[in-house]
This record gives structure tokens, sequence and C-alpha cells, in this order.
């Protein structure tokens, strides 16, 4: 079976061949947990969201409308979880507009010299919804309309969500890299 298309494998799925949501999860599994990790910073949120994820894709697969966007589907609803999940955790829920930051700057770890560390605390250190743009972007190379479909804005919406993440981003890592 591994050499059927997505389509193939939802059209599968939706005729109730389960061998098909297995091939689904084994093909998609460390992208979505990575994805979730990426974007909720917490091993255990990312793997509660991951298979979260993939029981509401199983039990909504006959409400995709086109079976080509299925990747990006997916990766909504993965995304949807992991929000749902940081939700919970926080007592107010609620997101300030005027910084991107979530937490103090990486600037206070000034025991930390290895690039990569520096780097992606700071992608941590920015807020959820400026993260998984830049997530999206740049490490699974999404196209602006992906992400617009994924996060359900618009592509100017994601542009300009992209824009203040790389630049928020660029300010944060200047000192360390001037």
């Amino acid at each position: 079976m591994n050499s059927l298309t997505d389509e193939q494998l939802v059209t599968n799925l939706r005729h109730g061949m389960t061998d098909a949501f297995e091939e689904l999860y084994n093909r998609y599994k460390r992208l979505i947990y990575t994805f979730c990790l990426r974007l909720s910073g917490n091993r255990f949120l990312a793997e509660d969201a991951t298979h979260d994820s993939f029981l509401k894709m199983y039990q909504n697969i006959q409400t995709l409308d086109d079976t080509l966007a299925f990747r990006s589907w997916l990766y909504a609803i993965a995304r949807n979880q992991v929000y749902k999940n940081l939700k919970k955790e926080r007592s107010n829920g609620e997101l300030d507009e005027d910084t991107a930051w979530s937490h103090d700057t990486p600037l206070t770890l000034t025991e930390s010299k290895d690039t990569s560390t520096i780097v992606v605390h700071c992608i941590d250190g920015l807020k959820p919804e400026y993260k998984e743009v830049l997530i999206l972007r740049e490490y699974e190379q999404r196209t602006y309309a992906e992400i617009a479909a994924i996060t359900g804005d618009t592509e100017s919406s994601v542009k300009s969500r992209l824009f203040k993440a790389r630049r928020a981003l660029a300010e944060e890592l200047g000192p360390y890299f001037s």
C-alpha cells in the first residue's frame, strides 16, 4: 500500500479500509508530532495533540471535501489541537497582540553559547500564532496558500504574521550575531 497517494488512501479509508488509516498514520505521524512539538514546545502536549489529531482525522474523514487538501487539513487539525491544549494550560487564554513574545527573551540566557540552542530558544519564545507561521514556512516548506488553509487565515494575514515573526526573531538574535 506504500505506493498509493494520499488521495487514494483517503478514498480507501472512506470506504472502510482501515489499513489505509494505518498507512496515513505511519506516513504523517512524525511530521505531525514534530509540528506539534515545535508549536507547543512541550513533548507531552505534542504527543497528546498528535494522538488527538489522528483520532479526529479518522472520525471526520467523511467531511473532507477535497482529498487533494488532505495534508493541509491534517495540519489544520493538529494546529487546532495544539491550541486547544495550550488554552487549557493558560489561565486567561488571551493573546497579547502588542508583542510577538510569550515569555522572557533569550538575552537572559547568557550561559548559552550554542548557536542552535539560541535560535531554537528564540523561536520557542515566540507566541504560538507567530511561531506556527514561521515553522510552517521555514521548517515545513509550506506555501503561503497552504499556511492560510492550515491556519484559517488569509494569505495577507499569513504574510503579515510571518514578517512580524521574522522581524522579532532578527531583533532578538541581533545581540548574539552582531
